[in-house]
């Protein structure tokens, strides 16, 4: 069983103060970035490349590293077995 009516009514008088809570709450200050590059701030547009740049070579790197780690082990359990 859903345990009745007063479930119900408690499920309503809930969803009630939740929908309220929003009315009641401020609005996020967040601002999103500027997507318009004569708009945004140079300094942090190339700090945000160069950190772009250097995830994407430190994943490179660890793909490498992953994918010999893995034909080594593939090499090491092959001659183990001959």
């Amino acid at each position: 069983m859903t345990g009745g009516v007063g479930f119900s009514k408690q499920a309503s008088q809930s969803f009630e103060e939740n929908h309220h809570l929003g009315k009641i709450r401020p609005k996020s200050t967040y601002t999103k970035g500027s997507r318009n590059l004569e708009k945004a701030d140079s300094k942090a547009l190339s700090e945000a490349i160069d950190h772009r740049n250097e995830r994407k070579t430190n994943l490179k790197k660890s793909r490498l590293l992953v994918f010999l780690i893995v034909i080594l082990a593939v090499l090491a359990l092959t001659f183990y077995f001959l």
